[in-house]
């Protein structure tokens, strides 16, 4: 399987694997999957850390590319592709960052692994 993971879900693999559902960790970590991050999981948390809504210490990038190198995780790009996808898609979540990630899995034709529950109202599979 090919799997996108959510930024939260990016996160909890690198430091908190216990907030993972069971069926999540057992697929992130089955070696005959394929595991993706969009790079917008990176201008997320970027941005989350310059408004104070999350601490990720010293160094955080290096950490997050250490800990996907170290884990095969691969990083998506974001292509003009997906932007048109976007442009179509219906208002069911307001959330920018989800609304790329979704249209990313639809392009790429990728499970989305997420907790929220609001994707699922979109044409993609998403696994929690």
């Amino acid at each position: 399987m090919d799997l996108l993971v959510d930024t939260h879900t990016l996160i909890w693999m690198s430091s908190q694997t216990n907030r993972l559902s069971s069926k999540a960790n057992s697929l992130l970590e089955d070696a005959n999957n394929t595991v993706y991050a969009s790079i917008l999981s990176s201008w997320e948390l970027g941005i989350k850390i310059s408004l104070g809504k999350l601490d990720l210490g010293k160094n955080w990038m290096q950490k997050l590319q250490g800990f996907m190198r170290a884990n095969a995780i691969s990083s998506l790009p974001l292509r003009p592709e997906h932007c048109t996808v976007l442009a179509v898609l219906p208002f069911h979540h307001r959330d920018p960052f989800d609304r790329m990630l979704i249209a990313q899995a639809q392009t790429e034709n990728l499970i989305l692994i997420s907790k929220d529950r609001r994707l699922r109202d979109y044409e993609i599979e998403v696994i929690w």
